[in-house]
């Protein structure tokens, strides 16, 4: 839109333009106009926001959690300011239209054209900003009741709308996860593992809404680190014969060691199987290494690299292989660890190996296990039907499996009444690893005395816990640093 004309600007002052739909469109002191670069941010942004809200809404595996974890608590930040904005701008409206009439009371008479245009102008911004003046998208240049293009509703009511079904989306998935988080925080984990001898600095609640909007996706593991130097991480391989090589990292504390050594969190990482890589957990090694646990993670084979392919069964060795490299070794190595008290942790596949091989070794030096959403019951799954993952464990069984395959092969297979406490989180969306799994071994461990306790995370998928800030994160920190603690610190 062009600047009023010097024809125009008379007609302005003279006050005659006539009748309201032939006046020009405000224009704003900073140069805007009611075009089409207000309606392109307008329908860029709600895109952007619609598009993202409906992914953390549908479950699509790994992608939503992702999705979750770098954007959603950003961008529900983003969407409060918008609404907050809108909500000033509309009260703005309504002190300049009370501003309005009691000047047009007091000089007598209405308030001419002119000034309605000044006045007009100082609000544009906001105004399209918000969608009170669309341009192109609306029919009629009317100022005062801009119309989209079905001429039915105003532009204003299309923006609303749009607010509220993205807000819905945006923040369901927290709300829904209300008692969950309110119950850990109510004591849910202290109550099934009691006598924690937790850290000063343990994180205090299971879920801050202000952590999750900002720093939210900007700090992913909330400052902490994976990588270290030398004098902190040292590698080892602990056999040969396997690709990748397997190798184990042994990440120690540079805080001075108790006279009792390092309590020890033995990972296994997940990726089907098949790949992944170790010492790169979901959660960040470095926030347990400033709480005092020593931190080693464990490199399997994968059978994609393995000449003549490997099953689980060759895995589950590699898996037990490592874990009794570090026994042997931890102490002419001088780690300054207690691997008496030791917690087997792992996510996935992890989960799955991590238990699997806690449960069947039946060694007192495993005091816990704490299993993300692992594919732990195989047994159980193929009677229940199987369903996707089917493919995926068949490929790593022998030839033409058999049931009793899929029994050595499952974790509640070698309960005891002398199983450690194993403590599990599963999202109850999970389309990968259904949660009916971990809800079947939690049945059996519970038949056996075992302490244990399952917490479901509602609308979660697979990896919720990824995104230090993210509502699964926030969880899973707390429930399972509550876990370990109990287990080795009290």
């Amino acid at each position: 839109m062009e600047d009023l004309s010097d024809e125009e600007n008379e007609r302005v002052n003279r006050d005659d333009w006539g009748n309201e739909e032939s006046a020009p469109l405000p224009r704003s002191r900073c140069g805007c106009s009611c075009g089409f670069c207000s309606v392109a941010f307008i329908v860029i942004f709600h895109f952007v926001v619609l598009s993202i809200a409906i992914i953390c809404m549908i479950p699509l595996g790994v992608m939503t959690e992702v999705v979750r974890a770098y954007m959603s608590g950003i961008i529900t930040l983003i969407w409060l300011i918008y609404c907050c904005i809108m909500a000033a701008s509309n009260i703005s409206s309504l002190v300049r239209s009370w501003y309005s009439r009691k000047k047009g009371e007091n000089s007598g008479g209405e308030i001419g054209p002119s000034v309605a245009m000044a006045q007009a102008q100082q609000s544009a911004c906001l105004d399209v900003f918000l969608g009170e003046r669309m341009g192109c998208l609306c029919c009629g240049p009317s100022p005062s009741k801009p119309r989209c293009l079905c001429r039915k509703i105003s532009c204003p009511m299309v923006i609303t709308f749009l607010l509220i079904v993205e807000g819905v989306l945006l923040l369901t998935p927290v709300f829904a996860a209300t008692s969950s988080y309110s119950s850990l925080n109510n004591g849910e984990i202290e109550a099934v593992f009691p006598n924690a001898a937790l850290a000063p600095d343990a994180r205090s609640s299971a879920f801050s809404f202000g952590a999750y909007m900002l720093p939210g996706g900007f700090s992913l593991y909330g400052g902490y680190s994976n990588s270290f130097d030398g004098k902190q991480t040292t590698t080892f391989k602990y056999k040969d014969g396997c690709k990748p090589e397997c190798e184990l990292d042994v990440h120690i504390p540079s805080r001075d060691n108790a006279s009792d050594g390092y309590p020890v969190i033995f990972h296994v990482h997940g990726g089907g199987w098949d790949s992944g890589v170790k010492s790169n957990p979901i959660t960040p090694i470095g926030y347990w290494l400033e709480r005092g646990y020593a931190f080693i993670s464990m490199q399997y084979r994968f059978p994609s690299q393995t000449p003549g392919g490997a099953t689980v069964f060759e895995i589950l060795d590699d898996v037990q292989d490592a874990w009794d490299y570090v026994t042997t070794m931890a102490p002419d190595k001088g780690w300054g660890i207690d691997i008496s008290r030791s917690i087997f942790y792992g996510d996935s596949a992890g989960g799955h190996l991590a238990c699997t091989v806690a449960y069947r070794s039946s060694d007192p030096r495993i005091r816990g296990v704490v299993n993300m959403y692992g594919a732990t019951e195989w047994e159980y799954y193929m009677k229940e039907g199987g369903g996707s993952l089917e493919t995926l464990l068949n490929k790593i069984l022998p030839p033409d499996p058999t049931e009793n395959d899929y029994r050595k092969a499952s974790c509640s297979t070698f309960a005891t009444l002398d199983s450690p406490p194993i403590l599990t989180l599963h999202g109850n969306w999970d389309t990968i690893v259904p949660i009916k799994m971990s809800r079947h071994l939690h049945g059996v461990v519970n038949a056996f005395n075992v302490t244990n306790h399952l917490v479901e995370v509602p609308l979660a998928d697979h990896v919720f816990d990824a995104g230090w800030h993210s509502v699964g994160g926030q969880m899973t920190t707390y429930a399972m640093e509550r876990f370990v603690a109990s287990q080795v610190l009290s």
